[in-house]
């Protein structure tokens, strides 16, 4: 009744601020919890947190009882360059222009005419840019600073990301040069404890939104019935003619990780590095099926496990 009440009368910003505050408490003093109401609200079950067994399960557990200090290094999208320079050399290494720390430092003037502006430190915060001299500088700063404050991985309860130093960067501008798919081709290969399994492929993406995905094995036999059918079309993926160098590289970032995500890009058959990302979708898969995420658990090495 007392609950009723107060959401008939009190405010929206009092919700909201309650809401947050409730959140952020949470968060500070019980994030665990956060996150198994979310895995709950997302997956439908619960975590088994004494004794995970599918991937998703044992990607929350470890994000709280594992040193997760290389994660933050190897997450942040700006110094990962230098990790994948000692293991695989810098030729797959898209050419970055610039790095800052404000919107305000970006000197437009001195970026060649096509190039994609990004931050270190989240999902989807990416512009695109094909022409500078239609480019609108005043908004493009606005929206980068926007960026620069947003505290990725608090709302999905990530806390390795809200250790990264925030950054703006200037680099390469990377086209999609295939006809199957719209956007940039991302081929994501999941590796356990240096050995990938599969590669997710996703295509049509809409930056920061949607995209289709579609799993292969590393021979590139596909397996469709693990995937909820919302992200999948009936379509099939041309085999890359450098899948063998791909998965190569891969094993060698991966190497000494229980489990990571390595993501890269071919175009015109040249491979160029993405990042690498220790917690898929933030532990919450909803695109793979229990029985693909279980499998792909079991190669999980836990540390004290």
């Amino acid at each position: 009744m007392i609950k009723d009440t107060l959401r008939k009368w009190c405010p929206n910003f009092i919700h909201k601020w309650y809401a947050d505050t409730k959140f952020w408490i949470r968060f500070k003093w019980h994030p665990q919890g956060l996150a198994s109401e979310i895995f709950r609200g997302v997956l439908g079950y619960d975590i088994s947190w004494d004794d995970p067994k599918d991937l998703n399960e044992k990607i929350n557990w470890m994000k709280f009882n594992y040193d997760t200090s290389e994660w933050t290094r190897l997450a942040d999208k700006y110094l990962v360059r230098d990790y994948v320079k000692e293991r695989i050399g810098e030729t797959v290494l898209p050419q970055v222009y610039g790095a800052w720390e404000r919107a305000s430092d970006i000197d437009f003037e001195k970026l060649p005419e096509r190039f994609v502006l990004k931050t270190n430190h989240g999902c989807g915060m990416v512009i695109p840019v094909k022409d500078k001299s239609i480019l609108d500088d005043e908004g493009i700063r606005k929206k980068l600073d926007m960026w620069l404050k947003e505290r990725y991985g608090y709302d999905t309860v990530e806390p390795h990301y809200l250790k990264i130093h925030p950054l703006i960067y200037a680099e390469e501008l990377l086209e999609n040069d295939t006809d199957f798919s719209s956007s940039l081709v991302d081929y994501k290969v999941f590796c356990f404890s240096g050995e990938p399994y599969c590669i997710m492929v996703c295509i049509d993406r809409e930056i920061g939104q949607h995209a289709d995905f579609y799993f292969y094995d590393t021979k590139w036999d596909s397996f469709p019935p693990h995937l909820a059918g919302k992200h999948h079309k009936d379509i099939s993926i041309p085999k890359p003619k450098c899948l063998s160098q791909l998965l190569d590289y891969a094993s060698k970032l991966a190497e000494g990780h229980p489990q990571v995500r390595v993501d890269f890009y071919i175009i015109k058959n040249k491979i160029y590095f993405g990042e690498m990302t220790f917690t898929s979708q933030g532990g919450y898969m909803d695109y793979i099926s229990r029985e693909l995420s279980y499998n792909m658990g079991q190669l999980v090495k836990l540390p004290c496990k």
